[in-house]
């Protein structure tokens, strides 16, 4: 049976949340830590809000913090202040370790490859395109044309993955999510998929229980030790 292989980036392919969110945090406490009484920390961050973005982040940062949270304002020129951010990166973004030389292997075994993140398509080109070991035009070369951004149904719906899987003509059965947030694994989850967790870039030493606990088939740290079967 045909396998089609659906990933996540941040986080998952790319180490960019932890540019990423610092730079949305900032922003957040400038524009409301009046209004909230106190300062969003990346602590808390990470805690309630990972994996989230655009307009469902700005829906729950309203309900914890009980203020009204201004998509259009927080979000404003995000992405060209994420892509320059990017840029000045010193070294560069790290990409996850034998990412490149594990998808080749597993594209070679006939699995077809896609990405499905809540992030804009663009973050990710920058990001791939200032990769710290310079291999950014080979990642991007493995997904062709396959490549699919939520939009305004963000996970944890599984939307995104629906739509992905309709476009490229993948059941349920056929389809495998790697994923590194509780937010993406839910939607996966949710789209009847089977999920596997990248822990590489997770600070928390209990993540990979976690993950296993929400019903992933199994977690990984490292890409070479991702080995599905095809």
């Amino acid at each position: 049976m045909k396998t089609f292989l659906f990933a996540d980036f941040d986080n998952t392919l790319m180490a960019t949340e932890q540019f990423a969110l610092p730079s949305l945090i900032d922003r957040f406490n400038a524009l409301y830590e009046g209004a909230a009484g106190r300062a969003l920390s990346l602590a808390e961050f990470k805690t309630h809000f990972h994996g989230q973005g655009r307009e469902l982040l700005c829906g729950n940062l309203s309900k914890h913090f009980g203020i009204p949270v201004d998509y259009q304002q927080l979000y404003d020129d995000r992405e060209g202040r994420m892509m320059a951010h990017l840029q000045a990166i010193p070294g560069g973004i790290p990409m996850a370790p034998n990412l490149i030389d594990s998808l080749k292997s597993l594209t070679a075994q006939g699995a077809t490859l896609s990405f499905v993140s809540n992030n804009p398509i663009q973050r990710a080109m920058a990001a791939m395109r200032f990769a710290d070991n310079g291999r950014g035009d080979e990642l991007a070369a493995l997904f062709g044309t396959r490549w699919f951004e939520a939009g305004e149904k963000q996970k944890p719906l599984p939307d995104a993955y629906l739509c992905a899987m309709s476009q490229v003509g993948a059941s349920a059965a056929q389809s495998i999510a790697i994923e590194d947030s509780v937010t993406g694994v839910t939607a996966a989850l949710a789209a009847n998929m089977t999920v596997y967790a990248f822990t590489g870039f997770n600070d928390d030493a209990a993540a990979a229980g976690k993950f296993l606990k929400m019903g992933c088939a199994g977690t990984f740290a490292d890409w070479k030790d991702f080995t599905p079967r095809l």
